[in-house]
């Protein structure tokens, strides 16, 4: 568990970020980062039907340190928590990873976000309940919606 969490938002348009994983937690983390205008590198041997290979750089093989040695920041998505911490093993101190199996195990949570044009909340339960977050965010967007007649993406 992170003991002192600093809350930031990351431009990430110069950033290498690599996932390691091809299944359905990788698929949102693919299409969030689509979104921030990442091109992520995927390393996974297969992934979901659901991953348009055309808008990322795919691996196919396992992971090997020699793939993310480079990256800024790393998912790992497998299904394989030893895996997963291997990845953080092998991290550099300054590679920021995300191990979806094991929050205590990593640098950095993702929130749930609403955004427009001018207007960016975020919502963090510290990594405890993401269905919370979830359900606080759609609860916020449609009070914010009726209120201020704000259309979020």
């Amino acid at each position: 568990m992170m003991e002192a969490p600093y809350p930031i938002t990351l431009n990430l348009a110069e950033k290498s970020v690599a996932i390691i994983g091809g299944g359905k937690v990788a698929h949102r983390k693919i299409e969030k980062l689509l979104l921030a205008g990442v091109i992520p590198t995927v390393i996974s041997p297969q992934l979901a039907k659901n991953i348009d290979k055309t808008k990322i750089n795919w691996i196919q093989d396992t992971y090997h340190r020699k793939y993310v040695e480079e990256m800024d920041i790393i998912f790992a998505c497998t299904s394989d928590h030893k895996v997963n911490n291997q990845v953080k093993a092998e991290a550099t101190h300054f590679q920021l990873v995300n191990n979806t199996s094991d929050k205590t195990n990593s640098d950095f949570y993702n929130l749930a976000t609403l955004s427009s044009d001018d207007l960016f909340i975020s919502i963090s339960t510290m990594g405890k309940s993401p269905r919370m977050a979830k359900k606080i965010k759609n609860e916020i967007k449609e009070w914010i919606s009726k209120r201020f007649h704000k259309e979020f993406e």
